[in-house]
């Protein structure tokens, strides 16, 4: 196991994971400057360091992702800023947001005791987000005088039943970890810390038996479902079988099959299965 810590963000890495921990308390491990500076360069490390197959991200604590303390930052006093630094704060968070989803490896997002504001916007980028029934979520945004612009309006409106998303941003709702994933803003929630942490021990192993090109196909697949026409999603499709089968990848995964044992493409072997 390597490890090294910063300032606001731990990080280190196990068994081909990479887990982000927020470490800034004094901003009730929300998002500032710092954090986002902190967090775009673990990610951006990424790319040097083919061995990393996830990310997880999580926040000391209780486990509760708080918003954009940035704006408090941006200038000595709130009265002060000005529209340069509006669109500077926007543009910081749709930066950190475009490097979580443009990742080519699965981003797991635990928010534990919830998360709000920004913090929620750029958790929703994980490609899968857990939580404890008792957590909260919510945009508190419009009750500030702001908006949930860091991807909040756009995400919440796809992810979740439109309606449920209105009510949570046009009047700063709070939900429960259930009705999140109920409501499909999280992929689940679990009662008790123990069961989140064994979902989350199995996500990882699954991951193992799952090629890494397949998987970095798949996710640009799933996104040309979010960004265009159908037509453009299959045409993406076609790229991506073409790119992930010349891997050579499913040579493997058949063998393993046939041989009624399952791949391990982190091992680089086949391996037996286990039963769930």
């Amino acid at each position: 196991m390597r490890k090294t810590e910063t300032t606001v963000l731990n990080r280190h890495i196990e068994d081909g994971i990479l887990w982000l921990t927020k470490n800034n308390p004094q901003d009730n491990f929300g998002m500032s400057v710092a954090m986002l500076k902190a967090m775009g360069e673990a990610l951006h490390s990424i790319s040097g360091q083919p061995d990393i197959r996830a990310v997880v991200i999580d926040a000391g604590g209780r486990g509760f992702h708080a918003g954009a303390v940035a704006v408090t930052e941006l200038q000595p006093r709130l009265e002060d800023l000005g529209r340069d630094d509006f669109q500077r704060l926007v543009k910081m968070g749709h930066q950190l947001g475009s490097q979580i989803a443009a990742l080519p490896i699965p981003v797991v997002g635990i928010a534990r005791g919830g998360a709000l504001g920004g913090g929620l916007e750029l958790l929703l980028r994980s490609d899968f987000l857990y939580c404890l029934d008792g957590a909260r979520f919510s945009f508190p945004e419009v009750t500030l005088g702001f908006v949930a612009a860091w991807g909040g309006t756009q995400l919440a409106a796809r992810l979740m039943p439109f309606r449920r998303a209105q009510e949570m941003l046009l009047l700063g709702e709070s939900i429960s970890g259930v009705q999140a994933a109920e409501f499909g803003l999280v992929t689940g929630s679990f009662a008790t810390p123990e069961l989140l942490d064994g979902h989350l021990r199995d996500v990882l192993t699954r991951l193992r038996h799952c090629s890494p090109t397949s998987v970095q196909w798949t996710k640009e697949c799933l996104g040309a479902a979010w960004e265009g026409s159908l037509d453009l999603g299959l045409d993406k499709e076609m790229e991506a079988e073409t790119e992930t089968m010349d891997s050579g990848d499913f040579l493997r995964g058949l063998d393993a099959l046939g041989s009624g044992q399952i791949y391990d493409y982190s091992a680089g072997k086949a391996v037996a299965k286990k039963s769930r």
